[in-house]
């Protein structure tokens, strides 16, 4: 995201206008339009309005001089620095942002509403009464470079455990991008950002409620458990999402869907013939999985 000069400066440009009036005013060059004459016409000497231009425009000059040193010292120098602190933030802001786009990726493929912002009140209530199946899914991941697409495959996916793991990586990243606005400076705008992402309700739900949930039994059978302000957390997590787009690193993001009987069957023959050739990648498995 570029800084928005209008927006940090707007102060200033209107108190720059308001000198470069009263320098004007003061000032007995002929004015360049004559229209223009009566707005800049020097009051005559030795009268009250006389000596109040006078002042302003001492005031006006002492102004402009400190507002080019401010650019100069201050204001320029400090939008270098967010450049150079955006450059060391980008090998966390990938992966939080790809971490981000998982989650909400997710959830928009499992509710089956494309739009979390812009929801019904019919896709509200569903998203609301959302909960986990269980079950492993067969998904074809399609993954999303800076906007263009970047290969498709199929995968196991147990989404429970891989939305916990997900938000366990955002409080990684998180973490990295506080050790370095320790020691650099970013815009209070950014800061705000990365806060409202380490204390949103989502984030706190999937890794404070989901990830230690146990499972209720009743007569055997599990009980679907769903959660509180559901929607309501989603859309925002999902707002947090666009906000940090904004920002210029490196983006992937994912695209969820079934995978098809034929897809999953190519998928199973695929893993099937890659331990035929390669039976040391069961053993290492099991190995990380101690």
């Amino acid at each position: 995201m570029k800084r928005n000069f209008l927006k940090d400066l707007k102060w200033h440009i209107f108190l720059l206008m308001v000198s470069m009036f009263f320098v004007c005013k003061y000032s007995s060059a002929p004015p360049i339009f004559d229209a223009l004459n009566i707005i800049f016409r020097r009051p005559e000497e030795n009268t009250l309005m006389y000596e109040i231009i006078r002042i302003a425009e001492n005031l006006s000059l002492a102004y402009i001089a400190s507002l080019i040193f401010y650019l100069l010292v201050d204001y320029i120098p400090l939008i270098k620095e967010e450049k150079n602190t955006l450059h060391l933030l980008e090998k966390y802001l990938f992966p939080l942002y790809m971490y981000m786009d998982k989650i909400n990726s997710y959830f928009r493929y499992a509710t089956g509403v494309s739009s979390i912002k812009d929801a019904t009140d019919k896709e509200i209530k569903e998203i609301d009464d959302f909960y986990f199946s269980g079950q492993t899914e067969y998904l074809v991941i399609k993954t999303i470079r800076n906007g263009n697409d970047d290969g498709e495959y199929v995968d196991k996916f147990k989404a429970k455990e891989s939305i916990i793991f997900y938000a366990k990586k955002i409080e990684e990243c998180i973490k990295g991008i506080d050790d370095i606005l320790m020691q650099n400076k970013m815009s209070s705008d950014f800061c705000i950002l990365i806060n409202r992402i380490r204390s949103c309700n989502f984030l706190e739900k999937i890794i404070k409620v989901m990830a230690e949930e146990n499972e209720i039994i009743v007569k055997g059978h599990p009980v679907l458990q769903r959660y509180l302000n559901f929607y309501k957390d989603l859309a925002e997590f999902n707002d947090l999402e666009e906000k940090l787009k904004k920002y210029n690193f490196l983006k992937l993001g994912t695209i969820y869907r079934r995978a098809t009987s034929e897809e999953i069957q190519s998928w199973e023959e695929h893993q099937i013939e890659i331990y035929k050739k390669h039976p040391e990648i069961g053993q290492i498995y099991e190995q990380l999985k101690k």
